[in-house]
């Protein structure tokens, strides 16, 4: 009796040390991969050492570089042939760190670059990326500074004095009309101790993204 007591005990031990393991493997895998949405979309095997995936669309066969600490915002997800639009955010229970939101949209018609970029960046500005390794396609990027005054009136400020709050990417396949908008959506809640954002790193981040996307 004793020795079949040892054995339950013996057992029920290994099955709490290799549920503690599971658990903690769950909870080292990157957020991307414990979103269901998100990791559905993602080639686990194409980890990249500065932390991102492939993410491939299942409806319009572009594919992209996604953040291994973001996921997808399954309630703005819509995908469908020739159109898509989802938001990707990193999951923080910081509420006094710096908020971040990026959405894509994809759809198989062309778009004016210029009058994009005068509706989101500042004074309508926008760079064109050198075409040198970019397999084709166009890439432009442009920034802003969103301010609301005290009457709620948005102002549109010099991102390189205050820092972006917005960076926004059109990608194009000249070959075929298709497009990739990219809206970069960064908040400093109120009161909290945000430090401004950089320019530079905003841009770095976002034409990592731009230049992977794969039409």
């Amino acid at each position: 009796m004793r020795k079949k007591l040892l054995i339950i005990g013996f057992m029920v031990l290994i099955i709490i040390v290799l549920g503690g393991w599971f658990f903690m493997k769950m909870a080292e895998r990157p957020t991307a991969l414990k979103d269901s949405l998100t990791a559905s979309h993602l080639d686990k095997e194409s980890r990249t050492s500065d932390g991102f995936f492939r993410y491939t669309s299942k409806k319009n066969e572009y594919s992209m570089l996604f953040p291994e600490e973001f996921a997808i915002e399954g309630g703005t997800f819509q995908e469908k042939k020739g159109f898509e639009s989802w938001n990707m955010s990193p999951k923080s229970n910081d509420k006094e760190a710096l908020q971040r939101s990026i959405k894509i949209l994809y759809t198989s018609s062309d778009s004016i670059t210029d009058a994009f970029f005068e509706r989101y960046s500042f004074e309508g500005k926008y760079e064109t990326i050198n075409k040198k390794g970019l397999n084709g396609k166009e890439v432009y990027i442009g920034y802003v500074n969103n301010y609301f005054d005290k009457d709620a009136k948005l102002i549109k400020r010099d991102p390189a004095k205050y820092g972006p709050s917005l960076v926004v990417s059109l990608i194009r396949n000249p070959s075929t009309g298709e497009t990739i908008k990219v809206h970069s959506l960064t908040v400093c809640p109120e009161n909290s101790s945000c430090e401004k954002v950089s320019l530079q790193s905003e841009k770095k981040f976002i034409l990592r993204i731009a230049k992977s996307i794969k039409f």
